[in-house]
């Protein structure tokens, strides 16, 4: 009997989205190839979060190890095979049905017969309104004849589709002759086309109505639609919010036994003082919430469903009004006005919140704070928190990666924080001793020549054999530390021999030129003797 034994294959960080197609170099990268200590593709110098890589599943885990022994363990689900906690993310498909001319009951355009009785009856159709918000009262029933005098009743079937009938009406007296118009014969309807929207996340425990509401109020750009570039704003932010080196020891290079102690207290430290995740509310809701509860706060809200319950918003309110279920047939019931709701303004933007609006609430926070959906942001890089995902530090939001810059110093090279004692500054960046590194090579730089382009050290070998200018003159580089005269597009040596007038050759240092083509040019006929050459 032949014994297969299963073998768990392990998947190494560089193996991850090997091979995937750079979006912002395209054919200009060979494909996606892990640096060893940088966080960057070796090929095109970009991070993982520009290449077609899909990360759902490591993102999932990241973010499920970010929860994991906190009280926000509701988010996440372990995995049956190796019991890694993964993040629940809330991805929603939702229905929304479109308008459509469900019925179409043609009328004759010249029925009228003069001198003759006759009833017309125009067929009502019902304007069309959104389900998320429509309250739809039943009929009244028609009672004898007397229910519609003079006029046929319609009989409302559901959204978008009307029956008409003529009743007759019986008269006393004389009566004209009467002209018979034979019922129009009804087109058969349409049925009604339901669009189907995915959101990669939406607020998870709260009703449908709410959470749509929620979505409308952030920036075009950045709903989470799938396939748009709000998904990919998204993906980004997921990535650079919460780096998972700056919560995970075994996701960074190389630490000391001392520096991953120092990393494991940091994060239970965030975890118990910092880390949260928002909750939608109603402004009017939260006094009543602020009474209520003690110290456990509206987190109930988040998990439960509770918030916004009953309460139904229309997608297309812009906030003049909120539809509320009420009893039907009530006057004015399902609509309140919206506007000021107690003492409560936008922590951030500082203008009033409206009743019915949903707001964002930080448990971390307190109860005398919330945000407009669009203003929950950190307060250093101004990006939307993503996943409503904060970290609460002095009265300020923070994402996850500008949380841990407050806390400790983070090296430009492999963009981990810094637990060690010892380290370098250099040109505004804070780096490990063995990072501060040629940004092309990776050879070491302490005590060597180095040239900062586009913010990155790179050595002197490098710098002459990819970045140098080029000397118009002689077609050599120019070294960095040498002085050089630029015009335009065009560098010289700022040395006689190369920066000389192209006709005669004199010397154009501390000179008056012109430029022609590359050329230079001390006076109009020395121009005129190369033109007419």
């Amino acid at each position: 009997m032949e014994i297969e034994k299963e073998v768990k294959k392990i998947t190494l960080g560089h193996e991850i989205g090997a091979g995937a197609a750079c979006l912002k170099c395209k054919d200009k990268c060979e494909g996606f190839e892990l640096h060893f200590w940088r966080k960057i593709c070796r090929n095109c110098k970009c991070g993982v979060e520009d290449h077609d890589v899909q990360l759902d599943t490591e993102e999932n885990k990241k973010v499920g190890k970010l929860f994991e022994d906190t009280k926000y363990t509701g988010l996440i689900a372990k995995l049956k095979r190796d019991g890694i906690p993964s993040y629940r993310g809330n991805q929603v498909t939702i229905c929304i049905p479109a308008s459509t001319v469900s019925t179409a009951t043609p009328v004759p355009a010249a029925s009228f017969i003069p001198g003759s009785s006759q009833i017309s009856a125009p067929s009502a159709q019902p304007a069309y309104s959104p389900p998320t918000a429509a309250v739809h009262s039943p009929a009244s029933p028609a009672t004898g004849p007397t229910a519609a005098p003079g006029a046929g009743h319609t009989a409302a079937s559901g959204p978008g589709h009307s029956a008409v009938s003529s009743a007759a009406t019986p008269t006393k007296g004389p009566v004209a002759a009467t002209t018979v118009v034979p019922s129009p014969t009804p087109v058969p309807a349409k049925t009604d086309v339901v669009k189907s929207v995915t959101y990669e996340w939406a607020p998870p425990g709260i009703n449908q109505s709410l959470a749509l509401r929620y979505i409308e109020l952030l920036p075009p750009e950045r709903r989470p639609i799938a396939g748009t570039a709000g998904a990919d704003y998204r993906k980004k932010q997921m990535a650079k919010q919460l780096p998972d080196h700056d919560q995970d020891p075994e996701r960074c290079h190389e630490l000391s036994p001392g520096e991953v102690k120092q990393m494991q207290q940091y994060v239970r430290k965030y975890k118990d003082e910092a880390l949260g995740v928002g909750d939608i509310t109603l402004p009017e809701e939260m006094g009543q919430q602020a009474g209520m509860a003690g110290e456990k706060g509206p987190q109930s809200l988040g998990a439960g469903g509770k918030s916004g319950a009953g309460t139904t918003g229309t997608s297309g309110d812009k906030g003049d009004a909120v539809a509320t279920m009420g009893k039907v047939g009530s006057p004015g019931a399902g609509m309140s006005p919206a506007g000021p709701v107690g003492n409560y303004s936008c922590h951030r933007c500082q203008l009033p919140m409206k009743k019915g609006e949903p707001a964002v609430y930080a448990e971390r926070a307190g109860y005398d704070k919330l945000w407009h959906p669009a203003c929950f942001v950190c307060c250093t890089c101004t990006e939307l928190l993503v996943d409503m995902i904060y970290f609460w530090k002095k009265g300020q939001l923070y994402c996850g990666r500008h949380y841990g810059d407050s806390e400790k110093p983070r090296c430009a090279g492999c963009d981990e924080l810094i637990f060690s004692n010892e380290y370098t500054q250099a040109e505004g960046h804070n780096w490990h001793l063995k990072h501060f590194c040629c940004f092309d090579c990776d050879c070491v730089l302490a005590g060597e020549t180095y040239v900062m382009e586009n913010e990155k050290p790179v050595c002197k070998p490098c710098y002459m054999k990819h970045h140098a200018m080029c000397c118009a003159a002689c077609q050599n580089p120019i070294e960095p530390e040498a002085q050089r005269v630029s015009y335009g597009e065009h560098h010289w040596h700022a040395e006689p021999q190369c920066f000389q007038c192209s006709c005669c050759s004199k010397c154009l240092m501390g000179q008056r030129f012109m430029a022609m083509q590359g050329m230079l040019l001390c006076s109009v006929e020395c121009k005129k003797k190369i033109t007419a050459s």
